[in-house]
């Protein structure tokens, strides 16, 4: 067929399929299809500026506590934002908030202190910081990528993380933070609602990172925390995949998301639905040096969560294949500048993506470099923005990084998820 949008003509394949008790066949559009050409048609872009910000940490947990609420209170619209928290204790599984804020310290020793310094900063209850509003439900899901490469597949025998965060600015909290916490593991990564983490690598050589399962709007049926929290408590206390591994055992956790682990002797990816969890590790002996995730479940037995809502999306295919190809083309000799490309090349060609308002646009890209135990940070799209070395040893305070951010403007969100794949 032949799909119209604006000044722009798409030659697109239909693909009938039979809606249950139904004569009629539906003819569903494959959407990212539709968006790539799009996008490689017209490259014109609404520009606007976001600032991320680095911010270093340290001392007690409840010290760090109230250094962050003082420099997220610094900053243009921080104090509304430190105070906008809101939870409905009943449609998360607790009776008070007490039991709520005793399980969140069972499940993130020491998160409890760190959350009391940031609210006791704005001279607010607990219960009012951000902190809360998703952390035990939330259905919604990013797009992201994310690829370990060990070192026998590597040049100099280094071993690489890859990683890309796929959302929207305007609902992220675009801070990158280093910790270091008497009694925890240094660590640095991206955090989301202040205290939890999306990402990152601690003193100890284990990199912990996300992607998001590609399941939408589903109503979670099991209780627990996202996996912002199951990550910061991996980070602060466990220095190998084996310990990270070991720790989900006793970690409940809901939502749906894989988790990838690495350390310099192995790699596992952690596929969790709804509170079931299965997991694939490779080893630094194996022949298999190389373990990634999209946004679909991969492990035979956790498969059948791909049909929940949509099937498996389709870009979260066209970048599979890209990493694979990755693999077979550079192995045994892959560079860092292999895996940055690949992170700063517009989709469909690469990992990079614009779709902001849909819930789709590169907000961060990282290349972890574990032997070195430095982090390689583009804030945004790697399109419009340069790479900056990032390691564990930065003095404390705050450092603002103006950003670009090219938002393509093609799809409303309501529109986006009517032509995901079927």
């Amino acid at each position: 067929m032949i799909y119209h949008r604006s000044d722009i003509i798409i030659f697109q394949i239909e693909r009938p399929v039979k809606e249950p008790n139904s004569n009629q066949s539906i003819i569903y559009i494959d959407s990212f299809m539709i968006l790539c050409k799009i996008q490689m048609a017209n490259r014109k872009y609404n520009l606007q500026k976001v600032n991320f910000h680095h911010l270093v940490l340290e001392g007690t947990q409840y010290e760090v506590g109230q250094q962050l609420g003082r420099m997220i209170g610094n900053l243009p619209g921080g104090n509304e934002f430190a105070t906008s928290g809101k939870i409905d204790l009943e449609k998360v599984g607790f009776s008070s908030f007490d039991k709520l804020w005793d399980y969140t310290e069972e499940c993130c020793p020491g998160i409890t202190q760190e959350i009391q310094g940031f609210a006791d900063h704005f001279e607010i209850t607990p219960d009012k910081v951000p902190f809360w509003n998703w952390t035990f439900n939330d259905s919604l899901g990013g797009g992201c990528s994310q690829f370990a490469v060990l070192s026998s597949i590597a040049q100099n025998q280094r071993t690489f993380v890859g990683r890309s965060y796929e959302w929207n600015h305007k609902e992220e909290d675009l801070k990158l933070i280093t910790t270091r916490i008497n009694g925890k593991a240094a660590h640095i990564g991206f955090s989301c609602l202040m205290h939890g983490r999306h990402d990152g690598m601690n003193e100890k050589g284990l990199i912990v990172s996300m992607t998001g399962g590609g399941i939408f709007g589903i109503p979670f049926k099991h209780r627990g925390p996202m996996f912002w929290l199951a990550i910061r408590t991996l980070l602060d206390t466990c220095a190998s995949v084996d310990n990270a591994l070991s720790c989900l055992e006793t970690l409940p956790m809901t939502g749906y998301f894989t988790l990838l682990f690495t350390d310099e002797h192995s790699a596992a990816i952690v596929e969790v639905a709804d509170g079931k969890m299965s997991s694939h590790q490779i080893y630094k002996e194996d022949t298999d040096q190389f373990v990634y995730s999209v946004n679909h479940f991969r492990l035979p037995n956790m498969k059948q969560y791909n049909t929940l809502n949509c099937g498996i999306i389709t870009h979260s295919k066209i970048r599979q294949k890209l990493i694979n190809d990755l693999y077979r083309s550079k192995s045994p000799n892959i560079r860092k500048d292999d895996v940055q490309s690949l992170l700063a090349t517009l989709h469909p060609h690469g990992l990079c993506n614009h779709f902001y308002n849909d819930g789709f646009g590169t907000l961060w890209s990282m290349v972890f470099d574990l032997t070195q135990a430095t982090v390689d940070v583009c804030f945004s799209a790697p399109t419009h923005n340069q790479y900056r070395i990032f390691d564990l040893k930065d003095p404390p305070g705050i450092t603002e990084y103006p950003t670009v951010v090219p938002i393509t403007n093609w799809f409303k969100i309501k529109e986006f998820n009517q032509l995901r794949c079927r």
